[in-house]
């Protein structure tokens, strides 16, 4: 007993028995395995935006012209936000540069709803919007086709 003891404070960072080579290049394997796991597996789950708003009932919203101007202004930086509408003012740079690619079927059904809505009661304010978010005009071709089909 006394010689154990004497041999692991000699050495105290060298474990008592020597691990062979092969083992640790798999050790190092199986963490990097388990490393490439874990990003594929975010990255997959980031395909969608969150669906915290899939229940959001965009035809009430769409209705109801003091709110919808209330997310407009928002939006638009004319006026002050609700917790929702600075969620929504986050995404919509991408949402519209991307004709909502990143959308689930639910969320392009309710992206598609606003921006309809916004448009059919003021194509003004409709344009504007689209004028801040795409200024070059580079993606009207993709979101316009958005619009129309939904995809």
């Amino acid at each position: 007993m006394r010689s154990v003891l004497c041999l692991v404070s000699q050495q105290p960072n060298k474990p008592l028995l020597p691990r062979p080579r092969y083992q640790a290049s798999i050790t190092m394997r199986s963490v990097l395995c388990l490393m490439l796991t874990v990003v594929v597996t975010c990255a997959a789950q980031q395909q969608y935006y969150n669906n915290r708003y899939d229940n959001l009932n965009a035809d009430s919203i769409v209705q109801n012209e003091r709110v919808l101007l209330a997310y407009y202004k928002c939006v638009m930086d004319k006026g002050p936000c609700t917790k929702d509408g600075r969620n929504f003012k986050r995404v919509l740079p991408e949402t519209l540069s991307t004709a909502c690619s990143r959308c689930s079927p639910k969320q392009k059904g309710l992206v598609r709803t606003l921006l309809l809505g916004i448009r059919a009661k003021s194509e003004p304010r409709f344009n504007e919007l689209l004028d801040k978010y795409d200024p070059d005009r580079s993606n009207r071709d993709d979101l316009y086709k958005f619009l129309v089909t939904g995809n």
